[in-house]
């Protein structure tokens, strides 16, 4: 039985609510298990304190979670208490984890933190969330981490800033003999057990967005490599010359389905270009489809 289907008669719409809450943090923070996202949040589920450069929705709140458990990940919230108020509930609670991985731009440093806040959620007649504001999560968060907290109103001018100076760019990859075949079972890996590796990837390279089309040009497949950044040569470098073990990964299946590492020729051809070259936090969107 999903959470929305608790019977109204045993169970208060106020206790189904907060019995939705602690899902949010049992089973998606600490656990990692992104497939309830969509059972428990409504599709225009407004976060009021994201991850900075995080998509609007529910790709909004997997773009945090997957962000803060990257940097942490032993991430472990403790719900200290919960009470409920209509549609709302609130909560006050404990992070804890270790900075193991890239965070906000922020390398690595081993420290464990551990910081309190209170979150307020708004949930439907549906029983699906709506809305959330963390009070004092983000601030106390990075207040431990020694880092300068990002406004909202900063926030929201950063965003915006860094979506204007994306730039797009596109290659045309031929495909050897038997190459679109390959191709398939590399995008299928990467839509499916590694996404979440791809999409950590992207975001340590820069990249808002990233697609892969199968095409037939005349006589012989291609494939369409897109790319959009603050500066596409540049994070194709850097995938290039990545020693992460799902980068070097990728550039291995890549090579031997297309014949060719498809970052390396995508750095190649667009070297020209002079934005600026400065390692962005931002959401990554995969498009991995494929064309007959």
């Amino acid at each position: 039985m999903s959470i929305q289907e608790t019977v109204r008669s045993a169970v208060s719409v106020e206790e189904r609510n907060k019995k939705t809450i602690r899902a949010v943090f049992d089973t998606f923070v600490n656990r990692g298990d992104f497939s309830i996202v969509e059972e428990i949040y409504s599709p225009d589920m407004i976060d009021h304190q994201p991850l900075p450069g995080a998509p609007e929705g529910l790709e909004g709140v997997k773009y945090t979670i997957a962000g803060l458990r990257e940097g942490f990940p032993d991430l472990h919230v403790t719900i200290e208490d919960m009470s409920a108020h209509g549609d709302h509930v609130v909560i006050h609670n404990t992070w804890r984890g270790t900075h193991r991985g890239e965070f906000l731009g922020m390398p690595p440093t081993g420290r464990y933190i551990e910081f309190q806040g209170v979150v307020v959620w708004r949930l439907l007649d549906d029983g699906l969330i709506a809305e959330r504001w963390g009070i004092g999560v983000e601030s106390n968060m990075l207040s431990v981490l020694g880092m300068r907290r990002l406004a909202p109103s900063a926030r929201g001018a950063a965003r915006a800033a860094a979506r204007r100076s994306v730039e797009p760019a596109t290659v045309l990859l031929p495909l050897p003999e038997g190459g679109a075949a390959r191709w398939k079972d590399v995008q299928a890996e990467l839509s499916g057990p590694r996404l979440r590796e791809y999409e950590a990837s992207r975001r340590r390279a820069g990249i808002l967005q990233e697609s892969f089309a199968l095409q037939r040009l005349g006589d012989r497949d291609v494939l369409v490599h897109r790319l959009e950044a603050r500066d596409p040569a540049g994070a194709a470098k850097r995938l290039g010359q990545s020693r992460d073990a799902f980068d070097v990964w990728l550039r291995g299946a890549a090579a031997e389905a297309l014949g060719a590492d498809p970052w390396e020729s995508f750095a190649a051809e667009h070297a020209g270009n002079t934005a600026e070259r400065e390692h962005t936090w931002s959401s990554v969107t995969s498009e991995l489809s494929s064309a007959a």
